[in-house]
């Protein structure tokens, strides 16, 4: 188990990432906000490039990388499993997110390694920060 750092560097920049993020969740849900929300998405992208911070891979896949939409599953985003391998092994399948406002979609493979974590979610790695 590795120790919690004593203070954590530009704590200023994490919590203005994570006001934006969660304003722009918050305004996701709403047809009449949908601009804004993009907006503050974008916000977060562009915050977190110059400052050289590191989002999540949680937060990551929640904002469409081109429209910059917040992707909500079955209200702006369809979750599906690809395989487009000839012999149809599992192995070869993949989650398909697919933005329903720019068509845009991200890939992830998960037939190919069952029992991958992805490094935020190890248990060995794990950290509590107040």
């Amino acid at each position: 188990m590795v120790k919690p750092p004593k203070s954590i560097p530009h704590k200023d920049h994490y919590q203005r990432i994570s006001f934006l993020y969660q304003s722009s969740s918050l305004f996701a849900n709403s047809e009449k906000y949908q601009v804004l929300s993009r907006a503050l998405a974008r916000n977060v992208d562009l915050v977190s490039k110059k400052t050289v911070l590191k989002l999540t891979p949680a937060m990551k896949r929640t904002i469409c990388k081109k429209c910059h939409t917040n992707l909500i599953p079955g209200i702006n985003m369809k979750i599906r499993i690809e395989n487009l391998s000839k012999k149809q092994s599992e192995k070869s399948q993949v989650l398909v997110h697919q933005c329903n406002n720019c068509l845009e979609s991200k890939r992830f493979p998960i037939g190919k390694n069952k029992d991958y974590k992805l490094f935020s979610e190890r248990e060995d790695i794990a950290i509590d920060v107040d």
